[in-house]
């Protein structure tokens, strides 16, 4: 369990991070406590407001529950569904016609935990690139995405214009990487007050998370990529058939 001080992201949102990550691999069990408020304190060197900032934000998206007098503790997991049938936003969105801007929040080189390593299934480097990317559509903001991908796949890839080329593009254009499949994940999340400043909405605003993870041939994840989409601006739309799809579907006001 580490914070970053020099990265752009502040110091709750990557607490945040680092406690879902703990979750997603099993480090903490559904119905098991975690530290509490003065624990995380004492082993990140950071504030009592910023470490009571994360836990209240992971109360309110259902990761975690507290129960009064005892403690915080994980939630049960919950049961999601496939959804789409395009591999990234830019794919969708040049199906459908529209044009679609990305800004570039960040984009960054970091080196995991252990725990998060083996949950994305990487045996030797120890390093990923962050990427987080705005999309917005007719100048309002629609998803904010953060992508996670192993160094090894492509080790320059920082040098590309990501507010300009798909992501997946590059990956295939330029390091040859074939992409199998992916699955996805859909939860409803309430706005932080990092990702209400970005999207432009209130704090504690309805969103969309998907969750999505890439695999390419040999069943390794290529990406990890979390969408938050404000509930008001997204409508998904299914398909059920002897192949099943959805259609993404942004309601502009």
């Amino acid at each position: 369990m580490e914070i970053n001080r020099k990265s752009a992201l502040p110091l709750y949102y990557q607490l945040k991070e680092i406690i879902k990550e703990d979750v997603d691999v099993g480090k903490y069990k559904p119905g098991e406590k975690i530290p509490s408020e003065n624990e995380l304190c004492d082993i990140l060197s950071i504030s009592r407001n910023t470490a009571k900032q994360a836990i209240a934000d992971l109360v309110s998206e259902g990761i975690l529950y507290r129960v009064q007098g005892k403690g915080t503790f994980v939630a049960e997991k919950k049961i999601f569904k496939g959804l789409t049938d395009a591999f990234s936003f830019s794919s969708e969105f040049k199906m459908n016609g529209s044009k679609l801007k990305t800004k570039v929040i960040f984009a960054e080189k970091i080196s995991e935990t252990k725990e998060t390593l083996e949950y994305l299934k990487l045996k030797e480097s120890k390093e990923l690139f962050r990427i987080q990317r705005l999309r917005v559509l007719n100048n309002v903001p629609v998803a904010l995405q953060t992508s996670y991908i192993p160094k090894f796949f492509c080790p320059n890839l920082l040098k590309y214009d990501l507010s300009e080329n798909s992501l997946f593009d590059i990956l295939k254009e330029h390091y040859n990487l074939s992409l199998s499949y992916f699955t996805e994940n859909l939860t409803c999340v309430r706005a932080d007050r990092y990702e209400a400043e970005l999207l432009k909405i209130k704090k504690g605003s309805p969103l969309f998370l998907l969750t999505r993870k890439t695999f390419n041939k040999n069943d390794e994840i290529v990406e990890v990529a979390r969408s938050f989409m404000p509930g008001d601006r997204s409508e998904f739309y299914f398909r059920h058939g002897e192949g099943m799809s959805i259609e993404l579907n942004h309601i502009m006001e």
